[in-house]
């Protein structure tokens, strides 16, 4: 790769950006404007908000005639307080306070010497927080008096009596880890958003828009490879994302600067002085991170709008990418929620909660090391995966086929074959349905919801197939399998089955709590006593039903217009995991999904993956069935975990049974 020719790509791509004023405009003028203008606006509409609900007037009812005493104070406390506090007669106190007549009245329900009040308020309305808190006040300034008049006439000592301990909370927090800990909360969902919105609108424009253009093929004739102008292009709209990303948290931090020292609001939040040096170190590895974390952005949007035909197009796809990209960065926000092993690798939550403990003064550099490794590596994966679409002519160039379901059935000729978009369609499609219908039908109707649950599933890609007039034995691999091929495809399952097993244990090992989800799933899907239904439903139906969405539509979809399979086998397996929806599912299923689909793509026969998915999950179904016998006599069961040895002896059988499928497998011509 030359870097004479990337800076020369760099610097085009630079000022194309640079002389759209639109998109300057929108991604870096407007949010500087609006951030600084919302935040003080919200600020002062608050802060009157505030102070007129403290001026209005308060009207309260007894229900009974109250102690003179009690009359005085409230009287009193009116003279105090900024708003009046009216006492008022009515005969129908529920009905008042229902239509706002009243903001509460009081209940007298005490007898003899103990008065008993309950404050009744509509919560409802707008200052009923502030009404509460002020009847309170009264309330408790009452019942002080009252008791120091009664100690006063025993001859105690009034101080003595009431506080004999003295106790006091000092919070040792400095004024600049409480800082911290309040921009930890709200600055990395801002960090983010900023990232995205410096991101998108350059890779539109240097994807679709020099699709649109038309100037994306003279840059193709021009002596550079992909790679240097994968890299250009790459540079750039980084570039972009980070110095969006960084002006936007200077106007920030300055507006929260400007409403602390103008707005008399820093003693209430800082008790002592704010010394801002000490952040500086927080701050400087919080924007290293938001840099690393732009280039992702930056590398994943490109992806994403190299597959659209113009700017339109590039605009609808990179909808999903920020609803992926900003429901995670509310991580920071949930409370418990901080920085281990297991944060530090996801995408977007990693970078979320870093900033958040770094700015809370509770950063761990083996952590921070983790998020930058792992952020690397997908920078990596992303300008790799980038790089080879730019190697495909049809992702460039193509017609750019998209969602045939779109289309009317009378424009769609006869054997079309599923594209990755209708396959992507139709898996979000199966989400959605099984997230909705699918988990209430199961709650409903118990195994019954199961088989529906089945169908539905079974259902969506024969009419998706229908729809688009698929050749069903192409798209489902309709075939007959080979009696090796079924050898060969239990000897897969075995060799998987341990590499799963393996994995398993290792997950329980560093997550034991999820091993009560495990328990839970089990008791939920077996119906006890009855092993030849949970046959039926657990492992019959699924090995034909999910095997025909998954490793029949699915898989085909992924597979067109690929020299590889390997993608479409990785991409299916994947999505596979990720439909059972539980964090210690997923990366075993989306193991033996992938295994699913190898054993398709070398047999042409989807017969030998419905063969795999029976004998797996109708295993699951007989161990769980004997093991529930056996365990009637045991109080308590207890998890006990293989040592290291064993599970090494494992994966050296693992790889024993995976060479002998592989071998049976072998003289099929299917390219792999």
């Amino acid at each position: 790769m030359r870097t004479k020719m990337v800076k020369a790509i760099f610097k085009k791509e630079m000022i194309d950006i640079l002389r759209d004023k639109r998109t300057l405009f929108m991604g870096i003028i407007l949010p500087l404007i609006l951030y600084p203008v919302l935040m003080l606006i919200m600020s002062q509409i608050m802060t009157m908000s505030m102070n007129s609900i403290e001026n209005e007037d308060i009207n309260i009812a007894f229900e009974k005639n109250p102690n003179k005493e009690l009359i005085l104070i409230i009287k009193n406390y009116t003279d105090e307080s900024s708003g009046h506090i009216n006492i008022v007669n009515t005969n129908n106190y529920k009905k008042d306070l229902e239509e706002g007549y009243i903001d509460a009245y009081i209940g007298v329900e005490g007898e003899n010497k103990i008065e008993d009040y309950k404050i009744y308020i509509n919560s409802s309305k707008d200052n009923s927080s502030s009404v509460n808190s002020k009847l309170e006040g009264i309330f408790s300034l009452y019942k002080d008096r009252k008791i120091e008049n009664k100690i006063e006439q025993s001859n105690l000592d009034v101080k003595e009596t009431l506080e004999p301990v003295v106790y006091e909370t000092v919070d040792v927090a400095k004024s600049e880890e409480l800082a911290g800990f309040v921009l930890g909360q709200i600055l990395p969902f801002i960090l983010i958003m900023g990232v995205l919105l410096g991101a998108i609108y350059p890779a539109i424009d240097s994807m679709a828009g020099e699709k649109e253009r038309g100037t994306l093929e003279t840059l193709f004739t021009l002596p550079i490879t992909n790679l240097e102008l994968v890299m250009g292009k790459y540079m750039a709209v980084s570039i972009c994302a980070i110095v969006t990303a960084i002006l936007n948290v200077a106007s920030i931090l300055l507006t929260l600067m400007y409403i602390l020292t103008t707005g008399n609001m820093t003693g209430e939040l800082f008790s002592h002085s704010l010394s801002i040096s000490i952040l500086a170190a927080p701050l400087f590895i919080t924007i290293i991170c938001v840099c690393l974390f732009a280039m992702v952005v930056s590398a994943v949007s490109m992806c994403v709008c190299s597959l659209a035909k113009n700017f339109k197009d590039a605009q609808n796809y990179i909808t999903p990418v920020m609803f992926l990209v900003l429901i995670p960065s509310y991580a920071s926000m949930i409370p418990n929620m901080n920085l281990d092993r297991t944060t530090a690798v996801i995408p977007v939550v990693n970078i979320s909660l870093l900033i958040k403990s770094v700015l809370s003064f509770q950063a761990n550099l083996g952590l921070i090391a983790l998020v930058f490794i792992s952020n690397f590596a997908f920078v990596i994966l992303a300008v790799i995966l980038l790089s080879k679409m730019f190697n495909s002519e049809e992702i460039l160039f193509g017609s750019g086929k998209s969602f045939s379901f779109l289309e009317k059935r009378s424009d769609i000729q006869k054997g079309t074959m599923p594209s990755v978009s209708d396959g992507v369609v139709l898996y979000a499609v199966g989400l959605v349905l099984l997230i909705y219908i699918g988990s209430y039908v199961q709650l409903k109707f118990g195994m019954t919801g199961i088989a529906l649950t089945q169908l539905m599933i079974l259902a969506l890609p024969l009419l998706f197939a229908c729809y688009i007039k698929s050749d069903f034995r192409k798209v489902f691999s309709l075939k007959l399998p080979k009696f090796k091929h079924l050898v060969g495809a239990f000897s897969l399952w075995i060799g998987t089955y341990l590499i799963v097993f393996v994995i398993t244990n290792i997950i329980l090992y560093y997550f034991p709590q999820n091993q009560d989800i495990v328990e839970g799933l089990n008791n939920a899907l077996f119906m006890k006593d009855n092993l030849l239904l949970n046959l039926c439903l657990v492992a019959l139906m699924p090995a034909i039903c999910e095997e025909l969405f998954f490793r029949g539509f699915i898989l085909t979809s992924f597979k067109q217009n690929n020299k590889s399979y390997r993608g479409a086998i990785i991409a299916s397996g994947i999505l596979f995991g990720m439909m059972h929806m539980d964090f210690i599912r997923i990366i075993p299923t989306s193991i033996l999904g992938m295994s699913f689909a190898y054993a398709v793509c070398k047999t042409n026969s989807i017969g030998v993956s419905m063969f795999m998915h029976f004998i797996n999950n109708g295993f699951a179904v007989v161990v769980s069935h004997i093991s529930s016998k056996m365990l009637e006599s045991l109080e308590t069961p207890t998890v006990t975990y293989l040592p290291f040895s064993q599970l090494l002896v494992f994966l050296a059988l693992s790889t024993i049974f995976i060479s002998i499928a592989l071998f049976l497998f072998k003289e099929n011509n299917t390219t792999e």
